[in-house]
């Protein structure tokens, strides 16, 4: 009555890793949109500290240039005071006693004239150092409104991809639903989750207890959706055989549960395939057996829901992918 199967082990661990990536990169796009938002208001916040550096460096510069000029006039008085005293002392047109005024005045101007010339090359090595730091400033707030600009055309990107898939998986999901329209809902329901559109069969729609082998009424079910999925080229398709936790008791080439999904989904995957051009890369048969239900117990109703076959479509995430890796 249970319907489970196996691949064999390397197979279904290939699939598994497989199908673990596809979620794992769906699955984590919506956070690398945070991390990339983050980083956004990172890039701000440090673009904002930025200027704030170039605007005091820039004031300090501006203060030391007008210091720097107002200690080169002074400069410029002090020695032509020492020039013209220096010219009288040796005319030797004053007395001896004004001379020695003169000498000790000479003095102290020279040392006047020292010091403020000491202060000079001091005051201009500084001014120096804040415009190096003023032009590393610029640099550093030049990048970083680049990489801003860079962030922000990465994150617009990837919100306009993350967007358009969105979309073409909403229009994916309705064409479906119009194609099947005349199956009822307990024979299979369409819905969308983390990005993905799931169509989940029933296990009276496609198949007779413990059989593999598809009747009239899934295959019908099967080329519609088949007819749909082979003009969009850009989804993936993943066919995953599930059953219940009963016991399989079958002979031949089915040992278990396990066995039967992977029997299940290989031959839901051949009738699609041989009823449409869909591109056998595109498409994977995957067996889950008993391991993943969607109903816990052992009552009537959770064995019918957990037997079953999903038909699990995932858009290409391609563009998605080369965004980040280039981040």
């Amino acid at each position: 009555m249970a319907a489970i199967a196996c691949v064999p082990l390397q197979q279904f661990s290939e699939v598994k890793d497989e199908n673990t990536q596809l979620q794992q990169e769906a699955n984590s796009l919506n956070n690398e949109n945070d991390v990339l938002k983050v980083k956004n208001k990172e890039l701000s916040s440090e673009l904002e500290r930025h200027q704030k550096k170039v605007e005091l460096l820039a004031k300090d510069t501006a203060r030391l240039s007008l210091q720097v000029k107002k200690m080169q006039h002074r400069y410029e008085d002090l020695n032509a005071d020492y020039t013209q005293a220096l010219k009288g002392l040796k005319s030797g047109s004053n007395n001896d006693v004004n001379n020695r005024k003169l000498l000790t005045f000479l003095q102290q101007l020279q040392d006047d004239l020292q010091q403020r010339e000491d202060a000079l090359m001091n005051a201009e090595q500084k001014l120096n150092d804040k415009q190096r730091r003023l032009e590393e400033a610029t640099s550093e707030l030049s990048l970083a409104n680049e990489n801003m600009d860079q962030q922000n055309k990465r994150l617009s990107e990837l919100e306009k991809i993350l967007s358009e898939k969105e979309a073409a998986m909403q229009k994916l999901r309705k064409s479906i639903n119009k194609a099947l329209v005349g199956f009822s809902g307990d024979e299979l329901q369409v819905h969308m989750k983390n990005g993905k559109v799931y169509v989940s069969l029933e296990e009276k729609l496609l198949f007779q207890s413990g059989s593999y082998q598809v009747n009239e009424q899934g295959i019908s079910a099967l080329r519609k959706i088949a007819n749909v999925l082979e003009h969009n080229t850009d989804i993936n398709i993943v066919v995953e055989g599930h059953t219940d936790n009963v016991r399989y008791n079958g002979s031949g080439a089915l040992k278990d549960n396990w066995d039967l999904s992977v029997k299940r989904a290989t031959s839901v995957v051949r009738i699609m395939l041989n009823n449409s051009n869909i591109a056998p890369a595109r498409i994977t048969a995957a067996g889950r057996g008993e391991h993943i239900p969607i109903m816990k117990g052992t009552h009537t109703i959770a064995l019918q829901k957990n037997r079953r076959t999903e038909i699990i479509l995932t858009p290409k995430l391609d563009e998605v992918i080369s965004i980040l890796e280039s981040n």
